[in-house]
């Protein structure tokens, strides 16, 4: 019988991977998100997100989370103009959210629901073998190796998870 640290790995504290840290929580699935920054970025990449992902943050409760929310009443599709002020509670997306709410909110419900997320700790190597997969991380109490059944690269584009598993970032 093979001891798993948690059924999954996330690389990357980012939106991405904290949201999906909820929803695998939801399903039940033990988590852990690793993360190399020792806090949650204070900068943002991201000042919003679009009209999908309101929807599906308000499927999960999550707006509530943010506050009060602009929107972008207007928006395109293929350079024709559209006016989203005439559909009720239509938008083009949110705005003026930085990433770091974003992380806070999606952090802290990924919490709630159970997910492990451990900062500091650097990803360094990612190993597959025929139960799961071992990860090798680097953090302020030295070298440690984690066990799981699956692994999950949402590190940006210079993953190592990603570059583990032999996919080219052309791009």
């Amino acid at each position: 019988m093979n001891f798993f640290d948690a059924d999954v790995i996330i690389v990357g504290a980012g939106p991405t991977g904290l949201m999906l840290a909820g929803e695998l929580r939801l399903n039940g699935v033990s988590v852990t998100v690793l993360d190399k920054l020792a806090e949650p970025i204070r900068e943002s990449r991201a000042l919003g997100f679009s009209a999908r992902t309101i929807e599906e943050f308000a499927q999960r409760g999550l707006m509530a989370r943010f506050g009060e929310v602009g929107v972008i009443p207007a928006g395109h599709f293929g350079g024709v103009p559209l006016d989203y002020q005439v559909i009720e509670g239509g938008s083009y997306g949110a705005r003026g959210v930085p990433q770091a709410r974003t992380e806070g909110v999606l952090g802290g419900w990924a919490v709630q629901l159970g997910a492990v997320v451990r900062r500091g700790v650097e990803v360094t190597g990612v190993d597959l073998d025929d139960d799961g997969v071992s990860v090798t991380v680097q953090g302020a109490g030295g070298a440690d190796r984690l066990r799981a059944r699956y692994v999950v690269g949402c590190d940006g584009a210079r993953s190592i998870v990603r570059t583990s598993a032999g996919i080219d970032f052309p791009g």
